[in-house]
């Protein structure tokens, strides 16, 4: 397996996650950004609930993360205390309304559909190991303290963390990396996020309302980005050749350059190191194909999946073919992210 493939598969099944969490966030009416502070301070202690402490897990600037704490504060979900010692110092402490509403935020249902089916699959036990390893590597490369520490919490009050959790660990590890990134670059994470699809997707995928669908965000809110990335000149819009209502969206070389300069390759790098040491986990592919075709068949939506491991892939002759829109893939696009993804 090429070693860097191996977190195509996670960052894949992050943007599975990610997109269920912007669901259950939007029937709650919070923000994504909002689940995720009250999520880290459940976790935090007496060290780590700090304004300051919240910006650097997460790779935001602290003003940012200090109007995300003053609309949870109106909403009675947190409150901010003064440090007994040191006045300087706020501690954030979680309410009951916020534990209230992050429980109902914290829906595991596609956590248990894609365990149910992984199970069926293979040994979980040997699932967990690889994934804890992978986690574990990139927790050391990562330059982020105050992740590791508060991750460390995290696994003391989860004592039996699924495959899917370890999954969801390493996401917002690669999350507040990609952020610290986009903040250096004057980046917004969410153009950064599209910039990184349009990158992966394909011919049948690179539409306003598949990015929409993959991101799990609202399409007028896509619209309003992508009027932004195309103002920017870092992406290009295009009627389709057949039907003139559908837009194909295009990453131009600035597009290009910006989405590497943001991607967290140093991390990839240091953890393919680490884990360079264990083989057994770089060389097993089926591993995280498996649970990531898990999440997909899980998913009750779009499963956002690589071309030719879709049940309309196929090969006649010398030529690959989908079955579904009836049109030959060149050797380009059988790599690439379809919406029209069928899990095997």
């Amino acid at each position: 397996m090429k070693k860097t493939k191996m977190f195509e598969y996670i960052q894949c099944m992050s943007a599975l996650i990610r997109a269920d969490k912007h669901k259950v966030c939007a029937e709650l009416r919070i923000q994504l950004v909002h689940f995720e502070v009250l999520n880290y301070l459940s976790h935090s202690n007496q060290y780590t609930d700090t304004p300051a402490a919240t910006a650097e897990y997460f790779g935001m600037t602290r003003g940012t993360v200090s109007q995300s704490l003053i609309v949870l504060e109106k909403k009675g979900y947190i409150e901010k205390n003064k440090d007994e010692i040191d006045k300087r110092i706020i501690h954030v402490q979680l309410l009951p309304p916020g534990l209230a509403i992050l429980k109902k935020a914290r829906r595991t249902k596609l956590f248990n559909s894609a365990t149910k089916i992984l199970k069926q699959d293979t040994s979980s036990a040997i699932q967990k190991k690889a994934f804890l390893n992978v986690l574990n590597a990139l927790r050391k490369a990562s330059l982020s303290t105050s992740f590791t520490t508060t991750q460390e919490n995290k696994f003391q009050t989860m004592k039996q963390p699924t495959v899917f959790d370890l999954i969801e660990y390493m996401a917002t590890l690669i999350r507040s990396e990609e952020r610290k990134k986009c903040t250096e670059l004057k980046l917004q994470m969410v153009h950064f996020q599209i910039l990184e699809y349009l990158s992966l997707c394909n011919k049948y995928s690179d539409t306003p309302a598949a990015i929409a669908n993959y991101l799990g965000i609202t399409r007028g809110t896509i619209s309003q980005t992508l009027n932004i990335l195309e103002k920017q000149q870092l992406i290009k819009k295009t009627q389709d050749k057949t039907d003139k209502r559908v837009v194909h969206i295009q990453l131009l070389d600035k597009g290009i350059n910006t989405r590497d300069k943001a991607k967290p390759t140093e991390l990839f790098s240091q953890a393919i190191s680490l884990l360079d040491k264990d083989s057994s986990t770089l060389n097993n592919e089926d591993i995280f194909i498996q649970a990531l075709t898990a999440l997909q068949k899980a998913n009750n939506s779009y499963s956002f999946g690589i071309c030719n491991s879709c049940k309309n892939f196929t090969k006649k002759s010398s030529n690959f073919f989908c079955e579904l829109t009836q049109e030959k893939l060149n050797n380009h696009e059988i790599d690439f992210i379809c919406q029209e993804h069928i899990a095997i």
